[in-house]
C-alpha cells in the first residue's frame, strides 16, 4: 500500500474517532445542563412553595444554563443536519446541482461559523476587560458570553467535517444525509 494512502486513511480514522469523542462531549453537555436547569427550576418551586424561601441565584443561573445548552445544542444540530432548512432548491434541481448547492451551503456555514467564532472571541475578550459580575451568581460575566466562540467553533467543525464529506464522496447518496456522525 502506498504510503500517502496509509497515512491519509490514519488521519480519516483519527478523526472519525475525534468527532465521536467531540459528540459524545457536546451531548453530555446539553444533557447536564438540562438536567441543572430541571433541578434547579424544580427545587427553586418546592423551596418556594414549601418553605417561603427562595433561592436568590437560581433563575440566573437556569437563565445561562439554558443560553450555553441553546449555543451547544445549535452545534448538534449542525452535527445532525437539523437546522432548519428551505429545501425548494433542492427538490426542483439534478442531482449534480443539489450536490454542488450542498457543497455551497456548508462552506457557507463554515465561514458565517468561523465569522461568529471571530467576533465571539472580541465579545468575551472585551467583557473579560470590563470584569463585569453577574448580579446574583457573582460570576464573571464573559464566561457566559464564552458560549458563543465554544458554540461556534464546534458548529464550524461540524460544517468542515460536512464540507470534507460532500467533497471526497462520489455522490450525493454517498454523503451522509445527517452529518458525518449520527
Amino acid at each position: 500500500m502506498d504510503p500517502k494512502t496509509v497515512q491519509s486513511s490514519r488521519l480519516c480514522a483519527f478523526w472519525a474517532r475525534s468527532s465521536v469523542v467531540l459528540a459524545g462531549c457536546e451531548n453530555g453537555l446539553v444533557g447536564a445542563l438540562i438536567v441543572f436547569a430541571a433541578v434547579m427550576i424544580c427545587a427553586q418551586i418546592i423551596a418556594r412553595t414549601l418553605f417561603g424561601y427562595s433561592f436568590t441565584w437560581a433563575e440566573e443561573a437556569v437563565r445561562y444554563a439554558i443560553v450555553w445548552l441553546v449555543f451547544v445544542g445549535s452545534a448538534i444540530a449542525v452535527r445532525k443536519d437539523a437546522h432548519i432548512s428551505i429545501d425548494v432548491l433542492q427538490n426542483i434541481l439534478p442531482e449534480a446541482l443539489v450536490r454542488t448547492l450542498s457543497i455551497v451551503v456548508a462552506a457557507v456555514g463554515v465561514f458565517t461559523s468561523l465569522l461568529l467564532l471571530w467576533y465571539g472571541v472580541d465579545l468575551v475578550a472585551t467583557m473579560a476587560k470590563f470584569g463585569q459580575k453577574s448580579p446574583a451568581l457573582q460570576v464573571p460575566m464573559y464566561w457566559f458570553y464564552l458560549s458563543i466562540p465554544v458554540s461556534a467553533a464546534l458548529m464550524s467543525i461540524r460544517f468542515a467535517e460536512r464540507l470534507v464529506t460532500l467533497v471526497t464522496s462520489r455522490t450525493q447518496l454517498e454523503a451522509p444525509v445527517h452529518g458525518v456522525v449520527g
